[in-house]
């Protein structure tokens, strides 16, 4: 039988999975061209906008979600989802699918993404967070891999209408479903949990809880922060240009296998990314995959045919997903889970600045110089840069070990001077 922690990692994931359709947009874009006769400009403007939705608006959802919980949370997360691709069905403009997708599902993926992780890991030791972070954010990046060819289906059978008045059905039938099974535990069994024997981990033991406001206040959350404005900006430039990268710096066709690939790759990271922040803790983490985020970048440089392209991808997927599952064991174990929610919205704001500055600024230099080596260079710097934070972010993690070390061993003595009463 499955136990209820179980249940709601299931459905979390399950609910990432659908608003992964947000990673699949590049086949309605495809459809919008050749059926409508939409620029390309126009295809991609719905996507842009849903990112940087997505990113501002973590924030509140997050703050939404510890209030209220996790269960109303992801329930407006489908109605956002089922009404914006229904109005995407009914207008079929520019301006109205711009304002639907973009605006309407980009919120709704910020609601349900906010609600999931907070929900699951409040269910398992400490020890476990990395890999039901892992699991949970996992069905996210993979879902392009099963969304794409099944939205193809229906687009090229059904046509733009029907398979937006169909997806929408089906993500609020879905999701609506799915958040009924979506529960935190009590305080009392949360201390159960922690209280439970675990195997040793180097995770740091959660941190005082803290309100955003405190949260702001703090070195090690302004750290997190350009860290993750760093890597975002650096990975999401080449995410949204990996097909004309493919197709202007190497002159290979069929760039779009790059982009299955990074999926691929970027969904193993996810996962694999939790159980190595679970077994060596995440600054470790972060410090390995930034480095290896940076030699990507290298790679990209000096590669040449299909096997070089490839490689620098698999080594840039992989590391650029494990960092979603790094940052919030970080944003847990530093502020703690109680106001988890507000603190990782907050952090993720930095995926809007850098994820909106990256690929234009590499798209500009590749019109400028010829070449999206400057870009490339550009991501190195930026990867390198927050390996230099991370080192920063590993002394306070150690200055807050030490802290806590000496609080308990201040704890024990005075307990061992305190005389028994009769």
């Amino acid at each position: 039988m499955l136990t209820r922690g179980t249940k709601v990692t299931i459905a979390g994931s399950l609910i990432n999975f659908a608003i992964g359709t947000s990673y699949a947009w590049s086949v309605f874009a495809g459809s919008l061209i050749s059926q409508l006769g939409w620029s390309n400009t126009a295809a991609s403007l719905p996507y842009t906008l849903s990112i940087f939705t997505f990113a501002m608006v973590m924030a509140f959802a997050g703050r939404f979600q510890d209030r209220v919980g996790p269960r109303y949370g992801a329930a407006f997360s489908g109605l956002l989802a089922g009404l914006a691709f229904l109005l995407c069905a009914l207008t079929l403009t520019p301006l109205g699918v711009t304002f639907s997708y973009g605006i309407l599902f980009g919120a709704a993926v910020a609601f349900g993404y906010a609600s999931v992780t907070p929900a699951a890991i409040k269910w398992f030791h400490p020890a476990r967070r990395g890999l039901i972070t892992g699991i949970v954010v996992t069905s996210h990046g993979i879902a392009a891999l099963v969304l794409s060819p099944v939205l193809n289906g229906l687009l090229n059978r059904l046509g733009l209408y029907w398979t937006f008045l169909i997806w929408g059905v089906f993500l609020l039938a879905l999701i609506l479903s799915l958040s009924r099974s979506l529960f935190t535990p009590t305080e009392e069994k949360q201390q159960e949990i922690l209280n439970t024997a675990a195997p040793t981990s180097t995770q740091v033991e959660p941190g005082p809880e803290q309100g955003w406001r405190e949260t702001l206040r703090q070195p090690a959350f302004v750290v997190l922060w350009l860290m993750m404005a760093l890597s975002a900006g650096a990975g999401l430039m080449l995410v949204a240009n990996l097909v004309p990268i493919a197709e202007f710096n190497f002159r290979l066709e069929s760039g779009y296998l790059l982009v299955s690939l990074f999926a691929l790759c970027s969904a193993t990271g996810r996962l694999g990314g939790g159980i190595l922040t679970d077994r060596s803790g995440y600054v470790s983490t972060m410090k390995a995959m930034l480095l290896f985020m940076s030699l990507s970048m290298v790679l990209y440089m000096v590669a040449e045919g299909w096997f070089g392209v490839a490689l620098a991808t698999i080594f840039f997927g992989f590391t650029y997903g494990s960092l979603f599952t790094v940052f919030p064991a970080a944003v847990a174990d530093l502020f703690g889970l109680k106001n988890f929610g507000a603190n990782y919205g907050l952090l993720f704001t930095a995926v809007g600045i850098g994820g909106g500055l990256g690929p234009f600024t590499a798209s500009v230099l590749a019109d400028r110089f010829g070449s999206y080596n400057p870009a490339f260079f550009m991501g190195l710097f930026a990867c390198l840069l927050a390996f230099l934070f991370s080192i920063y972010l590993g002394r306070i993690a150690l200055v807050r070990r030490r802290q806590d070390q000496r609080k308990s061993l201040a704890l024990v003595e005075r307990e061992a001077e305190t005389p028994f009463s009769s």
